[in-house]
């Protein structure tokens, strides 16, 4: 498998930095490049370029400290806030527009009624991308 081009949704936790940190060694490893995106789901009453959108600025820090980890471990990496009615849709989008050849996200694994499941965004992504994604799972107790 040839990678190239790394797309990692990001939302700025402390597990995500250290799979970003193990992402960028990844992709120092096969001189691919990261694209590292922070989505703000955007409500239907508001425009997709709607002004004064709640959490942009925050998105912006987040990933400012996203591409200095990237650098830090010696990746290529560029980062984009993305505004889209659904994240998970948002996900495939990008990869397919992007042309990347591998996913990365990470899933909060959490128990439902006796069943554990991955969350909605990373079910939908594991079943509609059309490349390979790979996850990292962080197991929440409640």
């Amino acid at each position: 498998m040839n990678i190239s081009h790394i797309l990692l949704p990001y939302k700025g936790s402390s597990s995500e930095e250290e799979l970003l940190r193990v992402v960028s060694r990844i992709a120092r490893a096969f001189k691919a490049r990261i694209s590292v995106v922070h989505i703000i789901e955007v409500p239907m009453a508001l425009p997709l370029d709607a002004e004064n959108l709640p959490g942009v600025n925050e998105a912006n820090a987040v990933l400012v400290k996203a591409e200095g980890i990237a650098r830090s471990a010696g990746a290529r990496v560029d980062t984009d806030v993305l505004r889209a009615r659904d994240a998970a849709h948002a996900i495939v989008e990008e990869a397919v527009r992007r042309n990347v050849d591998l996913i990365f996200m990470e899933a909060s694994e959490r128990t439902r009624l006796g069943t554990i499941t991955l969350g909605r965004t990373v079910e939908y992504v594991l079943k509609k991308a059309p490349i390979p994604v790979l996850i990292s799972r962080l197991t929440i107790q409640t």
